[in-house]
């Protein structure tokens, strides 16, 4: 009978820890949610990138598909130097 017991115990702890795991995650993916879509204004001249962060509209970046180096444009996307309003 004390075996019962104590295995409701380990049982109902290992159950509210979870609980509790669940609820700081769930707190973590709404705040995760609310994260600004890419080229929304983060600051003066500054945009949320595709990666997230907050750049400088013109400043250097680099870009995918084997771009050395482009330049972020006022949607967030980093392009190639002279597109899109971007400068050399």
């Amino acid at each position: 009978m004390a075996q019962l017991t104590t295995t409701r115990r380990i049982v109902a702890g290992a159950a509210a820890t979870a609980t509790l795991f669940i609820g700081v995650g769930g707190l973590v993916a709404s705040t995760a949610d609310a994260a600004p879509k890419m080229g929304t204004p983060c600051g003066p001249n500054k945009v949320t990138t595709t990666i997230g962060t907050c750049a400088p509209i013109n400043s250097s970046c680099t870009g995918y598909d084997s771009m050395i180096i482009g330049r972020v444009d006022s949607t967030g996307r980093c392009v190639i130097p002279g597109m899109n309003g971007t400068t050399w």
